[in-house]
C-alpha cells in the first residue's frame, strides 16, 4: 500500500503535474496533497516494519530474518522515509530551505533505492510497477524543466547579428524600502505574460546554482530602442495595443495617437525587441540576503548577475468579467495585483474581438488595498507600475504602512499618494464592499495575497458576508507554499 502511493506523492510534488493543467488548481493545493500522501505512505511502512518484526520475533527467528539483505533495505527505506517526514516540518523547512532542498532530493533518490532493493527478492520483480512510475514521473519533471530554461533563456537567430541570445537581468536594491528591484530581460522575446504567472529564478554562476526561487511577475513592458509603449509585433503587423503600463485614460486620447503614428513609421520595428519582466524580492536569509549584499557592494546599489528563469507556471483568473473588484495584498504581494490592474487599463480600451485574452473589461470599480512595513516601497511602485491606474476615476486605492508612514508623499507626476499608519480593518471593509455590491446587483471578486494572517482574516469575513446573504462574491487567494 505504501509503494501504491509513491507515484501520486512524486506527481503531486512535481512542478509538471497533469493535474496541474487539467484541474486549474495552484502548485499550493497540489503540494497539499503532496504533503499527506507523504504521511499516509510513511505511516503505512512504519506499520509494514513494526508487523514483520512481531512476526519474526513470533517465529524465534529474528536477528535471522533482520539480517537479511532485502529486509536491511527495507528498515533502511522506512527510516530514511521518517526522516524525511521530519526534515519537512514547516519549521525546519522555512528556518533552512537550502539545506532542506538538497536533503530532500537526496533521501528521495535514498528511499526509491532502497524500495527496488528491498523488493529484488519477489520473482519477476512484480513490485517494481509500483516504483517504476516513480522514476519516470521525476525523469519527465526535470526534463521539461530543463526544456522551459532553454525556451525561456536561450534564442537562436540567425537574421540577427547575435546568432545566440541569452537572458539578461539587472536589480536594484532600494534600503528604504528594503526590496530588490530584479528587472530581467528574457533571452526569447516571444513570452507572453499574464496575471497571475509566476517564475522559477536561478542563478547559476554560484556554488548552489541548481537552487530556484518562486517569483511572481510584478510587472512587464516591452522595449525597442527608446520607445517602451509598443507591445511584440504578430506576424510582422502591430498588434492593436497599448503597453500596459502606458494604457491612456480614454481610448483615442493623445498616447493613442502617438502609438499609431510610431507604428506607421515603421523604424521602431527595425530595432531589437525586448521584453522587460520586473520581480520584487524582499531579502530575508539564504538566496533573496546573498543578492541585497550584491547590491549593496555596488556604490549605486545596482548589480548586473546572470538570472534564469523557469516557466512560466500559474493561471490567470478572470476578474475582468466581475463588476466589482477588492484586491487586499501585505508586502511584495502587491506583484500578484499590479498584472491585474494593468490587465484591466488595457481590457478598457481595447474592442472586445471575441478571443479569451482580449475579452473587454466589465469592471465598473477596483480598488486596492495595500498594506506594507515601508512607506517607500509605496511610493516607488505608485510612481511607476501604479501611476496611470491612480488617475483613473475607475480604480481607488489605500495604503498602509506599518512602520514608517510619511503621511502624504509628493508625486512628481501632479498627484499624492497618501499613506495611513497601521493595518486597514478588513472585515468591515469586505463587509461595505459586499453590502454595496448587493445593492448594485452587481457581483464582486475579490482578491488577497499576503502573509497567511491576511488571507484568512480576508477568508473568514468573505465568509461572514456569504452567510449574511451577500452570494454574489468570488474568493480568489493567490498564495505560493513549498
Amino acid at each position: 500500500m505504501s509503494f501504491a502511493n509513491l507515484p501520486l506523492l512524486w506527481l503531486f510534488g512535481g512542478r509538471n503535474n497533469i493535474f496541474l493543467w487539467a484541474t486549474g488548481w495552484s502548485f499550493a493545493s497540489f503540494n497539499i496533497f503532496h504533503r499527506h500522501v507523504a504521511r499516509v505512505a510513511t505511516v503505512q511502512a512504519i506499520v509494514h516494519s513494526i508487523l514483520y518484526v512481531v512476526m519474526f520475533i513470533q517465529t524465534g527467528k529474528a536477528w535471522r530474518g533482520m539480517s537479511k539483505t532485502y529486509v536491511l533495505w527495507g528498515i533502511l527505506g522506512t527510516f530514511v522515509m521518517i526522516l524525511l517526514l521530519i526534515a519537512s516540518l514547516d519549521r525546519i523547512r522555512v528556518a533552512t530551505y537550502e539545506l532542506f532542498l538538497i536533503a530532500h532530493v537526496v533521501l528521495s533518490v535514498l528511499t526509491l533505492i532502497a524500495c527496488f532493493y528491498h523488493t529484488i527478492v519477489f520473482e519477476g520483480n512484480e513490485y517494481w510497477k509500483y516504483l517504476w512510475p516513480s522514476v519516470a514521473i521525476w525523469v519527465i519533471d526535470r526534463f521539461l524543466r530543463i526544456v522551459r530554461l532553454c525556451y525561456c533563456n536561450l534564442h537562436v537567430s540567425i537574421s540577427n547579428r547575435r546568432l545566440v541570445k541569452v537572458s539578461a537581468s539587472r536589480m536594484v536594491y532600494d534600503e528604504t524600502a528594503d526590496v530588490v528591484r530584479l528587472e530581467v530581460t528574457p533571452g526569447i522575446p516571444s513570452l507572453q505574460p499574464s496575471p497571475g504567472q509566476y517564475y522559477f529564478l536561478y542563478q547559476p554562476f554560484r556554488l548552489t546554482g541548481w537552487e530556484s526561487h518562486p517569483f511572481t511577475i510584478g510587472a512587464w513592458s516591452y522595449e525597442i530602442g527608446d520607445c517602451t509603449s509598443l507591445v511584440p509585433k504578430s506576424e510582422g503587423k502591430p498588434i492593436n495595443s497599448l503597453d500596459i503600463s502606458h494604457v491612456p485614460l480614454l481610448a483615442g486620447g493623445a498616447s493613442d495617437r502617438d502609438y499609431q503614428g510610431n507604428s506607421e513609421n515603421g523604424s521602431p520595428g527595425e530595432e531589437e525587441l525586448k521584453l522587460k519582466l520586473t520581480f520584487w524580492v524582499r531579502p530575508y536569509d539564504g538566496w533573496t540576503k546573498q543578492l541585497r549584499q550584491r547590491c549593496m557592494s555596488s556604490p549605486d546599489k545596482t548589480s548586473e548577475t546572470t538570472i534564469l528563469l523557469e516557466g512560466p507556471y500559474g493561471e490567470t483568473f478572470p476578474l475582468w468579467r466581475y463588476e466589482s473588484v477588492l484586491i487586499i495584498v501585505g508586502g511584495t504581494g502587491i506583484a500578484s495585483a499590479v498584472p491585474y490592474i494593468q490587465d484591466h487599463l488595457r481590457r478598457s480600451v481595447e474592442d472586445w474581438d471575441g478571443r479569451l485574452e482580449n475579452e473587454k473589461t466589465r469592471v465598473r470599480d477596483m480598488e486596492l488595498v495595500w498594506t506594507t512595513k515601508q512607506a517607500a516601497f509605496i511610493q516607488d511602485v505608485s510612481r511607476r507600475e501604479l501611476k496611470h491606474a491612480l488617475k483613473r476615476e475607475d480604480f481607488n486605492a489605500s495604503f498602509y504602512a506599518t512602520r514608517d508612514s510619511t503621511a502624504s508623499a509628493e508625486d512628481p507626476t501632479d498627484f499624492g499618494v497618501d499613506i495611513q499608519s497601521g493595518r486597514p480593518h478588513l472585515q468591515s471593509l469586505i463587509m461595505s464592499r459586499a453590502c454595496d455590491a448587493c445593492s448594485a446587483g452587481t457581483s464582486l471578486a475579490i482578491l488577497v495575497c499576503g502573509p497567511s494572517r491576511m488571507a484568512d482574516e480576508a477568508r473568514a469575513a468573505t465568509h461572514l458576508a456569504m452567510r449574511q446573504g451577500y452570494r454574489s462574491i468570488k474568493f480568489v487567494e493567490e498564495s505560493f507554499m513549498w
